[in-house]
């Protein structure tokens, strides 16, 4: 065979082996990680963890006393998490009595039934209650589980945009609002989806109500036109029998 040939061939068969490797989904390296692919290993994920919910303590933490107190806890609920204190859910999470060290807040964490996610899990959130389904790619290459979503709401070291390429600030600042909710408070409640379930059953039985009003009413419209179609036929029956007794009479009369 030419050498011409051959060197063609080869060269053909690199570039498709390259066009197929570009096409291989692989992780973000992730510095802060020591495991193969510099994915984290779970070492590395109760380390990064720690890290991340020390620096949640300290946003809690106003007076850097190291411990956080009640109205520090419900100030960051409605300012870093954009929300209406929410008595109920305040107070599971802390009493008016109790200051949380970081210990405490790392405990609580650990014992949360969000340490124990599994990266479907972790997915499934992402797409029904943080509502970003375009990261989807993203957080399976990078094996995001419960124990890492504390670095989501942290965020150190701009890990959003360089780890998660999630570089739109609108949807980083929801993820983190996000994130720090399941940390502090557990997972997400259901309420969202019981208030759609009641507006859709709402919505049913006003249109089936509709809809049998309207049925009703074009019954009694139908009998009312009958009866009124049979009283016109009686009137007329009786007009005609009118008619003729008058025009009999008129005809002995003339007679």
């Amino acid at each position: 065979m030419h050498p011409i040939v051959i060197y063609i061939f080869l060269f053909l068969n690199c570039f498709l082996s390259c066009q197929t490797n570009n096409n291989i989904a692989y992780n973000i390296p992730d510095p802060d990680c020591t495991g193969a692919f510099s994915l984290c290993v779970d070492a590395d994920k109760d380390r990064l963890g720690r890290e991340a919910i020390k620096v949640i303590h300290e946003q809690m933490d106003d007076d850097k006393d190291g411990m956080i107190e009640a109205s520090e806890s419900s100030d960051f609920i409605k300012e870093e998490l954009e929300s209406q204190a929410d008595s109920i859910r305040h107070r599971h999470f802390q009493n008016a009595t109790i200051q949380i060290t970081l210990d405490d807040l790392w405990m609580q964490w650990q014992k949360s039934a969000i340490y124990n996610w599994s990266n479907d899990d972790v997915i499934n959130w992402l797409v029904k209650s943080v509502h970003l389904p375009m990261y989807v790619e993203n957080f399976r290459r990078n094996q995001i589980d419960g124990r890492m979503i504390p670095r989501l709401a942290a965020n150190q070291r701009h890990y959003l945009s360089a780890i998660m390429h999630i570089r739109d600030p609108r949807h980083k600042r929801r993820l983190i609002i996000k994130s720090t909710d399941v940390v502090l408070f557990g997972p997400p409640q259901n309420t969202h989806n019981l208030i759609k379930d009641i507006i859709l059953i709402s919505a049913v039985l006003i249109s089936f109500g509709a809809c049998l009003y309207a049925y009703i009413r074009h019954r009694k419209t139908q009998e009312s036109m009958k009866a009124m179609l049979k009283e016109l036929e009686t009137l007329q029956a009786a007009e005609g029998d009118l008619v003729a007794v008058t025009g009999n009479r008129n005809y002995d009369i003339d007679a």
